[in-house]
């Protein structure tokens, strides 16, 4: 493990607002059983601030699992001022919503007249809590030239009640809370530069800490896509049947398949965390967003290794996509903000020197994605590595011009050399595909 003695790191200033930062947001996941029907659900519930506009945003999203689909859900930006939050405590309320307490406890009351919807929950942390980064750079994270604070609570019992139109329901499961502050842009990312020398200096902490955990290698393949820029990332939170608790957030940097630019945190106890740095992924299927012409992953995998661990595990959604977009109406870089809400089910394994275990258990997965004015745009690199051969394949995708350009390039054992060229019909693009395999 990674740490001696684990404390808290969540002071009651962590906990409580960091007022006058640009953008700062609370968020749980819930993963529950109704005891009378014995039906799974989940409900991402979400408070926020920013101060470009200025504006408050609460967002909550409720998938019946059972029925594999979302059946309440509101996303509402509002006055500033309708959002209330504190200093050295968590004490958050929009309109009649609210989420309060300090670690161990928590409770969140969501309630929405609209919906005919109430749920209470009690938070019991099961884990302590994580920053991001929490060794490389003591949780602090650049984005654009800016940077912001991102830490995680990922495993939690939850008990309470819910009523949602005329039945009235006791919970139980497992819950996640998440609190980040920040100051940056999306829709201008390089409009602040007040902090830009430590945004550097943290990239260069963290750099070295993810060139110290990588040896290099040639990789069977590597993808890259415009919609998979800086400003967006792959989430996912899952907690194992074994009551091992995971987190993995990753910082695309436009790669679509390949070595993961973020963090796989995973903890046997709650108090230790295993910290993956050297973690690869892949998707397997994606789902496309026609009004945008942008893909994110309904399914995908990652294997990430430290010392003697491995970790592999595969991710995949089991109910309709929630989408949350917010079109910029002058993005000077992007079109849209799209946030996506997939909870799943996960399986893999865990092996070390001395065991291999088995973990599987349910999941959420959170793309989000910033639509690039251009829309989608990719280039995949298959190498042909010895025994094999010698050669190069290499995929070229250019929505904006409605063309795919397929080149090979064998040398050993046979010299090989061709080129297809072909359009694109962007209308006959199904919501949901497989991921682009082997060329």
């Amino acid at each position: 493990m990674t740490t001696e003695d684990p404390t808290n790191p969540w002071t009651p200033d962590e906990e409580g607002d960091h007022d006058p930062v640009m953008r700062e947001w609370w968020t749980c996941e819930l993963l529950f059983q109704t005891r009378e029907d014995r039906r799974r659900w989940n409900l991402m519930t979400s408070f926020a601030y920013e101060k470009e506009s200025p504006s408050c945003f609460f967002q909550y999203v409720l998938f019946d699992i059972t029925a594999k689909k979302w059946v309440a859900h509101k996303d509402l930006n509002d006055d500033i001022t309708k959002f209330s939050h504190v200093k050295n405590r968590l004490d958050l309320r929009y309109e009649t919503s609210r989420l309060q307490g300090l670690y161990p406890k928590y409770h969140l009351h969501v309630e929405d007249p609209t919906q005919d919807l109430t749920l209470d929950a009690d938070y019991t942390a099961r884990s302590l809590p994580h920053w991001i980064a929490q060794e490389a750079t003591q949780g602090n994270l650049p984005i654009g030239l800016n940077f912001y604070r991102y830490g995680f609570l990922p495993h939690c019992d939850i008990t309470g009640t819910m009523k949602l139109g005329k039945e009235s329901y006791s919970i139980e499961g497992k819950g996640y809370m998440e609190h980040a502050y920040g100051d940056w842009s999306y829709q201008n990312p390089l409009q602040t530069l007040s902090r830009a020398h430590r945004t550097l200096a943290t990239y260069g902490h963290l750099t070295r800490w993810w060139l110290s955990h990588h040896r290099f290698k040639i990789p069977k393949r590597i993808s890259f896509s415009s919609e998979n820029n800086p400003f967006g990332y792959d989430w996912v939170w899952g907690v194992c049947d074994n009551s091992w608790s995971l987190f993995f957030g990753n910082s695309l940097f436009w790669v679509s398949e390949g070595p993961s630019i973020g963090a796989f945190y995973l903890t046997e106890d709650g108090k230790h965390y295993w910290e993956f740095c050297d973690v690869w992924f892949k998707y397997n299927k994606v789902l496309y967003v026609k009004e945008f012409d942008l893909y994110y992953p309904s399914d995908l995998e990652l294997t990430g290794r430290l010392g003697d661990k491995t970790i592999h595990l595969r991710f995949w959604a089991t109910t309709d996509t929630y989408e949350y977009i917010d079109p910029y109406k002058k993005g000077r870089f992007y079109k849209a903000f799209i946030l996506s809400e997939l909870p799943g089910r996960m399986e893999g394994t865990f092996t070390d020197k001395e065991r291999t275990v088995p973990l599987q258990g349910e999941c959420k997965i959170v793309p989000l994605r910033q639509a690039p004015l251009l829309g989608h745009n990719a280039v995949s690199l298959e190498f042909l590595l010895p025994p094999k051969g010698v050669g190069l394949s290499v995929e070229l995708d250019f929505h904006a011009l409605r063309k795919q350009l397929i080149t090979k390039i064998h040398l050993v054992p046979k010299p090989k050399i061709s080129c297809r060229l072909k359009r694109i019909d962007l209308s006959q693009i199904p919501k949901e595909s497989v991921a682009q395999s082997e060329l």
